[in-house]
């Protein structure tokens, strides 16, 4: 079976694309398309399933037909409320409980019904679908 990153690289030469040119019609950073085609990332956000597709003249399924599927784990709670108060004590570095890729996190101000002020932790993967929202 063909993997992701050698469809990608046959359909990019087929159209005569070098990695800058598909990076820079697709409107992705290079990097990304350096790591489909090297084989790190195996899972595509839509946005950029679609944007390939789009310039490969190609449907966004059938390049996720190559992509891996990801087995999917139980995070506890536990696991979730300690990230979160991570998160809140604004540490660095943190990592996805499902792949341990880097996550990318934020705190969201908000306010609850009485208009008192809420920090909300917020966090996803670079790598997988793991999110707190």
């Amino acid at each position: 079976m063909t993997s992701l990153a050698e469809f990608i690289q046959t359909k990019r030469e087929k159209a005569g694309y070098s990695l800058s040119g598909l990076a820079n019609r697709a409107s992705i950073s290079i990097e990304t398309l350096e790591d489909i085609e090297s084989g790190r990332d195996l899972f595509l956000s839509v946005s950029v399933r679609q944007k390939l597709a789009r310039v490969l003249k190609c449907s966004p399924s059938e390049i996720k037909k190559y992509e891996r599927e990801y087995e999917f784990e139980i995070i506890t709670d536990d696991v979730i409320e300690n990230l979160k108060n991570r998160i809140l004590r604004r540490e660095t570095n943190l990592r996805c409980p499902m792949c341990g890729e880097p996550l990318i996190t934020r705190i969201a101000k908000m306010h609850d019904l009485e208009d008192n002020p809420v920090l909300e932790p917020k966090a996803h993967c670079v790598k997988c679908i793991f999110q707190i929202k």
